[in-house]
């Protein structure tokens, strides 16, 4: 064993040997024939002196990159020929100062050995340098003279020039029509005082700020070369639709922030859902498309049709005329609480609350488990009920349901039904809050001093009774300002109330889930 070892460990130094060595001849080769053709010129006296490479040696002075490339800092440059500026306004300094600093970048990159690989350039941009079939290419440009070398660096000389693109940021901010758009994004930055950059050791330095933006630190860092995004961009039509649409849904009580509070509710919720991770071609051929906020759009082909992807930097957009996201989608999604879960808050009386796996029943149980609430009343008299708060409604009209898991789910020969009370905690449409309004045997929300109905289950079948039909919140309850999320149940202003009806045996209620379905 310790000769076979020996012989595989032999084997593996032998072809590391003879692949370094192999690599470094190539280098090494390559590395001659540099230095034979070698320049004692800096790298812009080099450019300078080629008569096909007068217009870029102009831009060079223009932009003061003359004096740079002339220092003994190592730099590669992929100069345009004259026959690939023709046309352009070379004289004009920002279009030069946009073309010389995308085609430039710092330290020596030569072709030898490369396959891809990716470039910072002096302007921040990410380009590749690639080997395709027998030539070289840089951002998909072929080098037609490759590799003159230079006394501090390397020219490269390509027949095409590298135009700028923008990132998703710039383009946000430059694109004619998005104004709306550009407007409410760049109302998000804010400029704060960086306290771990301001002081060192505990000790206060220098008074640091960073700016920061909630739609880059939350949806997609616009900014950044290396993240890859594809962007929905309404245009000024659209986001006006798309406003005038969602903002009923966000009407605000004076105490949550009112009208502002409202119109900041609806512009967030237009862009939250504009960025997805990637480069997204049409035909779209991932089904869901899911945004960097978690939505799932399905059939997305439809939200890029009729429009042509612009090519940034890092990613695509797609400017939209129209808003296509429907409601139900992006903002006014069903409101599901897990009754086993209390992470919103559960408030139980004379009721002992546990969890039990649906697993193995043959029953459908959501998520798998149900809340089993065991009566613990000392007195046949003694009300037995449970509450759950749920947060996020919108001012838009639901439907809701409780969904009860049947008894026979322990013992199968028990088909005895629950009876149960329901009862809707929500703020009115003069701002005023209602507690425990009953609900009637249609379905209607009434005043807390009315009866409430007597619901029966369907004790076969894990029954998804309908408690209020198209009810409609007069308020949005989505504004939320609490640091503890025992403060935060404290901010919810909607619950439902499930009262068991007693009986004179034990009452347990098994409930799965609560869910409120948009009713449009």
């Amino acid at each position: 064993m310790k000769l076979r070892y020996y012989g595989v460990t032999l084997l593996v130094a032998l072809v590391m040997a003879f692949t370094i060595t192999s690599c470094r001849e190539e280098w090494d080769a390559h590395y001659d024939t540099l230095s034979a053709g070698k320049s004692e010129l800096n790298l812009y006296d080099y450019i300078k002196s080629q008569s096909d490479l007068s217009t870029f040696a102009n831009m060079l002075q223009i932009t003061g990159y003359d004096s740079i490339l002339s220092k003994p800092q190592t730099f590669t440059v992929w100069a345009p020929s004259n026959e690939a500026l023709t046309g352009l306004n070379t004289s004009d300094p920002a279009l030069a100062l946009e073309i010389v600093k995308n085609h430039i970048t710092r330290f020596s990159y030569t072709t030898s050995g490369i396959t891809r690989n990716v470039m910072l350039m002096l302007n921040s941009k990410l380009i590749t340098l690639e080997k395709q079939g027998d030539g070289y290419y840089f951002n998909e440009i072929r080098i037609v003279k490759p590799d003159l070398a230079a006394s501090n660096g390397i020219l490269h000389v390509i027949n095409q020039y590298a135009p700028y693109k923008k990132n998703l940021w710039e383009f946000i901010n430059s694109a004619s029509g998005l104004d709306s758009l550009r407007n409410y994004v760049n109302s998000l930055t804010r400029r704060e005082f960086d306290v771990d950059a301001s002081y060192k050791d505990g000790v206060f330095v220098d008074s640091v700020f960073k700016i920061t933006n909630k739609v880059m630190t939350r949806l997609a860092r616009l900014n950044v070369e290396d993240s890859i995004y594809t962007a929905l961009l309404p245009d000024n039509q659209a986001w006006t639709e798309a406003y005038n649409r969602i903002h009923p849904y966000f009407n605000t009580t004076q105490t949550d922030g009112g009208v502002a509070q409202q119109r900041a509710s609806t512009m967030w919720t237009i862009v939250k859902d504009l960025f997805v991770s990637g480069k997204i071609q049409t035909p779209v051929q991932l089904n869901p498309l899911v945004t960097t906020n978690g939505t799932k759009l399905y059939n997305p082909d439809k939200f890029f049709s009729g429009s042509q992807p612009v090519v940034m930097s890092n990613g695509l957009s797609y400017i939209k005329s129209s808003w296509l996201i429907p409601d139900t989608v992006s903002f006014f999604k069903p409101i599901k609480i897990e009754a086993e879960q209390t992470t919103y808050g559960r408030t139980i009386s004379n009721l002992n609350a546990s969890v039990n796996s649906g697993l193995g029943t043959g029953m459908t149980i959501s998520n798998n488990y149900y809340a089993v609430l065991r009566d613990a009343a000392l007195s046949q008299s003694t009300k037995l009920h449970v509450t759950y708060t749920i947060p996020g409604t919108l001012s838009g009209k639901y439907n809701i349901y409780c969904v009860f898991v049947p008894r026979s789910i322990l013992n199968p020969s028990d088909m005895k039904p629950y009876q149960v009370k329901f009862y809707l905690t929500y703020t009115n449409s003069a701002g005023v809050q209602v507690t425990n309004a009953s609900i009637s045997s249609a379905n209607n929300v009434l005043k807390p001093s009315d009866a409430a109905a007597v619901f029966t289950t369907d004790p076969t079948k894990v029954d998804k009774m309908l408690v209020v039909k198209e009810f409609t919140f007069p308020f949005s309850n989505t504004v939320f300002s609490a640091e503890t999320m025992t403060d935060l149940i404290k901010q919810i202003k909607v619950a439902l109330k499930i009262e068991s009806v007693n009986t004179k045996e034990k009452d347990d209620i098994f409930i799965d889930y609560i869910i409120l379905e948009p009713v449009l």
